[in-house]
């Protein structure tokens, strides 16, 4: 039976969406707290945790959520820790269709040292999925009907197939999904191959998903142009930071600037970028403007502390100063 995106929201009571569809594998709770000294041995008091849920895609669909788009987080789910996920994401309205799974979700930690501002980040592994919890994704992801994008944003799970985001591509092609992949490692593993509508890595993914080094925007645009030139990718976001991004598609690749702001935490921020990048091409944007508002949705969330994400009136303003900055340039 197909799964139609729309006959689903309409049930559950929301909105009518921006035919958006995230996929984490290995979602997480994510808890966050601050400490004066990170110091062996000792106990450290911290402050009270902000515990918020945690993923690359699940939080796609959260900042989705906070610009005023809908979309369904399709994650993985299991234990007390899947249940406290799930309630948490109601309490936000997010639209969800999770895989029940036998093991207990994942947990992830941050902790600020005040003293000297750095933060130290502190990820699980997550649970060991079966056959047939695979079986259960790919299954979701054949019957998908009235959507347009596919986001898979996150890490794997242990012992998961190397190749799994390359078996999702491939089934969201058959199901005509507009498929984005943000990940790393060698969870790109034949994605190359297989193609997909965008792809989003950082430099050090960049390295991840071709085996090359680039050192200067020159030798990064030379780069990014030949995956696009000879790979079935449409386009593919470099981001560089505090830099900015580059956009490559066609027989084009160019550098984008990003808006000097003091960031206060970096976690979730290239979630937030994808996140911005896909409301606006659900929006019908171009992709020269939709990665102009996504890097306004990572600044934004740049400003944040901790776990929190943006809020649409921060993200709008950084987009209005990048789109006048633009026009000045």
């Amino acid at each position: 039976m197909k799964f139609d995106v729309e006959e689903y929201l309409s049930t559950s009571n929301t909105v009518r969406m921006k035919n958006i569809i995230t996929l984490t594998l290995n979602p997480a709770l994510d808890t966050y707290t601050m400490v004066e000294h990170m110091e062996p041995e000792k106990k450290l008091r911290c402050i009270a945790p902000i515990i918020d849920p945690g993923g690359g895609g699940v939080n796609v669909a959260r900042v989705i959520h906070r610009l005023g788009g809908k979309s369904i987080a399709i994650y993985t789910r299991g234990g007390h820790t899947g249940r406290i996920f799930s309630e948490m994401l109601d309490e936000e309205g997010i639209s969800q269709d999770p895989i029940d799974i036998k093991r207990n979700l994942r947990e992830n930690f941050a902790v600020t040292e005040t003293s000297t501002g750095n933060l130290y980040r502190f990820g699980l592994p997550g649970p060991i999925l079966e056959k047939s919890d695979y079986k259960s994704i790919f299954n979701k992801i054949e019957n998908i009907s009235n959507a347009e994008f596919l986001v898979a944003s996150g890490s794997l799970c242990p012992e998961a197939p190397v190749d799994f985001y390359a078996q999702v591509a491939r089934k969201a092609k058959k199901n005509n999904l507009k498929f984005i992949l943000d990940t790393s490692g060698k969870a790109f593993s034949g994605i190359l191959e297989v193609g997909a509508f965008l792809i989003k890595p950082n430099m050090e993914e960049l390295e991840d998903l071709t085996g090359k080094t680039a050192i200067n925007e020159k030798e990064q645009k030379k780069l990014l142009l030949e995956i696009v030139n000879n790979y079935p990718v449409e386009a593919i976001v470099l981001s560089l930071g505090s830099k900015g991004a580059i956009l490559a598609s066609g027989n084009k690749a160019k550098h984008f600037p990003a808006l000097k702001v003091f960031a206060q935490s970096s976690i979730g921020a290239g979630d937030s970028l994808v996140a911005g990048i896909v409301y606006s091409l659900s929006l019908g944007k171009s992709l020269e403007d939709a990665v102009i508002y996504g890097l306004a949705c990572g600044t934004a969330t740049l400003k944040s502390p901790g776990t929190e994400l943006l809020t649409k009136k921060d993200a709008d303003l950084i987009y209005q100063t990048l789109i006048s900055e633009k026009m000045k340039a």
